[in-house]
């Protein structure tokens, strides 16, 4: 394998803030929205050891939970950890009780759309680095400590954002990390701006010739995007499907310059194409029948990573439109607006109950094969636009996965160590010794009941605590 920017292989195989305990980084409502570099004073705070002690803590490696656990923090680096009897504190260190809390490791989200969406509406012309900033926001603040957009960067705002924090220039440790695809590539439909993201078809670019596709990743693998990703299907039969011929170039061409290639797809007899010719991943299930065992054993000999995107093909809102984790970032009449618009989803379906048969079964029935198969799923919200919030999405993905019928800790694991792995994040995604300190504190028990991963009290990258309260203070405050 070839390492990428990050670490990451270019060629892959595979509400309440704690008292006494915050290492609050100061943030205004002003700074929130407009980050600057890390101060000297929480700069300087991070480097006291600090003992978080008494909570369960959900390592995330599929495994452990320890009770009662312990674990010691200095310079954002996990410096010891495990029951609470076995771990010595430093001399100096700081003490912070969370007796009662469950930990866990910050989500990592592999597959999302950023910038594009603003209150209840999805447009390109909602699209800013402000915005794109705004979303990285929210995604700290629902826990989510990295996202990577598929294929729908605007005028390089993505790779301008994710350069600067990779070079140390933009350090807020309120921002979830940037990943980005840069722009897709799609087949051209006759008589329509390009055949991807309905949000946004004119960054798209449409491939006409095998050697205009190998070009056009040569001239994206200057800019040095995190992978190269591109359209496949037709879109329910509205768009023309990217043909073998074309796809397999952009392909070849990605892993000649050390990148990987991901696919949006829908068709089973496309997926089991695509990874006989080399893709990496897969930004979504298939969903026109279950994954057979063929296309399972393809995928896991080639070592092919799958998203999961349950939430946005999942027709009910009834079960989270109202929760109240949502209204802390999500203004009243925005709540509305879309509740108005989404009223015939789901009509006649009792509460909270996902659509029957066709597609969401079939995803359902992949997720559990694949599962059992050791295949490497990554937990993917495919959100930024229509209703899919960021931040707030990715734990609908949780319970998403949790009801198709994998244990809280391996959706747990799916959302974090795996995704980590994917994105070449080799010192995040779990809660160990010499991993950074990036982690969730619950006022409940997620293993018990999913949905508890919402209950939030604090939220920490780089052992500094995200000063949510301003946050959404900005958010409930402005029309957004």
């Amino acid at each position: 394998m070839m390492p990428g920017i990050f670490g990451a292989p270019r060629i892959a195989s595979r509400g309440r803030t704690i008292c006494g305990g915050v290492v609050a980084f100061a943030l205004s409502v002003t700074a929130s929205l407009f980050p600057g570099p890390l101060s000297q004073e929480v700069a300087a705070q991070s480097a006291q050891p600090v003992v978080y002690e008494g909570a369960r803590l959900i390592t995330a490696d599929g495994i452990s939970v320890v009770e009662n656990g312990t674990f010691v923090v200095r310079n954002g680096i996990i410096e010891q950890i495990g029951a609470r009897n076995a771990v010595s504190a430093p001399s100096g260190a700081r003490q912070v009780d969370l007796s009662g809390k469950t930990v866990m490791p910050l989500l990592m989200d592999v597959h999302g759309h950023i910038g594009y969406m603003k209150g209840a509406t999805t447009d390109k012309s909602n699209y800013s680095r402000e915005n794109v900033l705004d979303h990285l926001h929210r995604y700290m603040y629902y826990g989510v400590g990295a996202m990577q957009s598929l294929g729908t960067d605007r005028d390089g705002v993505e790779l301008q954002i994710r350069n600067e924090q990779r070079a140390g220039t933009l350090k807020d440790p309120s921002l979830a990390l940037m990943f980005t695809a840069d722009r897709g590539l799609v087949a051209p439909t006759p008589g329509q701006i390009n055949g991807g993201a309905a949000f946004a078809p004119d960054v798209l670019h449409e491939v006409t010739s095998a050697e205009d596709a190998r070009e056009f990743v040569r001239a994206e693998a200057a800019k040095k995007p995190d992978l190269i990703k591109f359209w496949v299907d037709d879109r329910n039969h509205t768009k023309v499907k990217l043909t073998p011929e074309l796809y397999r170039p952009i392909i070849d061409e990605a892993h000649k310059l050390g990148l990987r290639a991901v696919a949006h797809v829908y068709y089973l007899d496309d997926a089991k194409e695509l990874v006989r010719s080399g893709i990496d991943g897969f930004a979504h299930l298939v969903r026109d029948l279950p994954e057979d065992d063929e296309l399972v054993q393809l995928i896991k000999t080639h070592n092919v990573f799958a998203c999961t995107t349950m939430s946005v093909q999942r027709g009910d809102t009834s079960s989270w439109i109202d929760d109240p984790a949502l209204a802390e970032t999500v203004r009243p009449e925005v709540i509305a607006s879309l509740k108005a618009g989404l009223a015939g989803r789901g009509a006649g379906r009792a509460a909270g109950t996902p659509p029957a048969g066709g597609g969401y079964a079939y995803l359902e029935a992949s997720l559990r094969t694949l599962n059992a198969a050791g295949v490497h799923v990554v937990m993917c919200g495919d959100d930024g636009f229509a209703s899919q919030f960021p931040g707030f999405t990715e734990h609908r993905e949780l319970k998403g996965m949790v009801d198709a019928g994998l244990t809280p800790l391996q959706a747990i694991r799916i959302a974090t160590q795996n995704g980590a792995e994917t994105l070449g994040l080799k010192d995040r995604g779990t809660l160990a010794r010499g991993k950074r300190a990036d982690f969730i504190v619950l006022d409940a028990n997620p293993l018990d009941n999913i949905a508890n991963s919402r209950k939030i009290s604090a939220v920490y990258h780089d052992g500094i605590a995200v000063d949510r309260v301003a946050l959404r203070a900005a958010w409930l405050s402005v029309s957004r």
